[in-house]
């Protein structure tokens, strides 16, 4: 039965593997058509463990693939099934979102929903007893069973059928099921990374946040990261060849880094404090004007600074092509100044104008 669901996802992940995609092109991908074939059977019936697993693996297979190829596994997909606060993608975790597509089920069923499914499951599954009361029966169909299951599971977390009814209807606004509060009930959680604001928002081009987070847990495939996995290197030395490669020095303390930020930190008239990125990071998150246009204009920078340092080095490395620091700055202002201004109000479009001229 489950056999044209992973044949589904299968060839869609075929046809895409054959394309050079970003990481934020596959996290886009995931969560958006993978994601609506698994939340339409999701829906309906508790997937088998089995089942969930292999769709864990396409998924895993496709994300750190490209062209045939093994690429850097910088994170458990656990963690990247965390939300972006949290230092993980956003990429929704199946079990628990099967979980709390079946509590929608569960409180339905409870509050005597008035459609055909719930008068049809009352009549002839509950047979005159509450959903928290019965238990399973041989005639029961895969999918309550499953919406039993997730009872079970739902009142263990809980403790009692009282507070089972009151959790659920927290999870109700205007007699509409909130399914990313039931999610957030059921899947693991993590320590909040607070930088994480720092790289997120309209003026952040996808895949400068998506490397930005990597880089700012230490993440990257550095010399010093690849050394402490006990792979040996011939050259362990980063783009200024005179410092062995770390992610404190790539970012921004290597002559060449140090040389793009301060440009832009001169860019954007503010005083450089530091050339270290996670205290660039912080920096931002305590400005008190976040949504001032000025605070998506750093942004915007620190994110695309990360991104084309990194790109650089990597086309040094396999390409052996280099380009100036100078010619690197332009393009990053360039970058920056394009994505600013379309994603800016008409109000402050004069104002950012004037500053990008400056």
């Amino acid at each position: 039965m489950y056999g044209l669901l992973l044949a589904k996802i299968q060839n869609s992940v075929q046809h895409w593997s054959s394309k050079i995609l970003s990481y934020a092109g596959k996290i886009q991908l995931l969560n958006s058509v993978i994601f609506g074939l698994e939340s339409y059977w999701c829906a309906c019936i508790l997937l088998p463990k089995g089942v969930i697993k292999q769709i864990r693996k396409i998924c895993k297979d496709f994300f750190w693939n490209q062209n045939g190829g093994k690429r850097w596994v910088f994170k458990s997909w656990k963690s990247i099934c965390h939300p972006w606060r949290e230092g993980g993608f956003g990429i929704k975790e199946l079990l628990s979102w099967n979980k709390a597509l079946l509590a929608r089920l569960l409180w339905k069923l409870d509050q005597g929903v008035d459609s055909v499914w719930v008068q049809w499951t009352t009549e002839y599954n509950l047979c005159g007893q509450s959903v928290w009361e019965v238990s399973v029966k041989n005639f029961h169909s895969e999918s309550f069973r499953g919406i039993l299951v997730v009872r079970d599971d739902f009142l263990q977390k809980t403790g009692s059928i009282d507070s089972a009814r009151a959790r659920l209807a927290s999870w109700v606004n205007n007699k509409k099921f909130n399914l990313s509060k039931a999610y957030d009930f059921f899947r693991l959680k993590s320590p909040t990374i607070t930088w994480t604001k720092s790289i997120m928002g309209s003026s952040v081009v996808p895949s400068h946040g998506v490397i930005t987070m990597i880089a700012g847990q230490g993440k990257l495939a550095t010399t010093d990261s690849i050394s402490r996995r006990g792979l040996i290197l011939v050259n362990r030395y980063s783009m200024c060849e005179c410092h062995e490669e770390t992610h404190r020095h790539l970012f921004f303390r290597c002559p060449m880094s140090h040389f793009i930020w301060l440009g832009l930190t001169a860019w954007m008239r503010i005083a450089s404090r530091s050339c270290d990125l996670l205290t660039e990071l912080h920096w931002t998150i305590k400005r008190n004007t976040i949504r001032h246009w000025k605070t998506r204009w750093f942004r915007g920078c620190v994110t695309a600074a990360v991104y084309y340092i990194l790109h650089e080095r990597n086309t040094r490395i396999f390409a052996g092509q280099k380009r100036s620091p100078s010619q690197i700055l332009w393009l990053i202002k360039y970058i920056v100044s394009i994505r600013l201004i379309s994603c800016t109000s008409r109000v402050d479009e004069h104002d950012i104008t004037s500053a990008l001229n400056q």
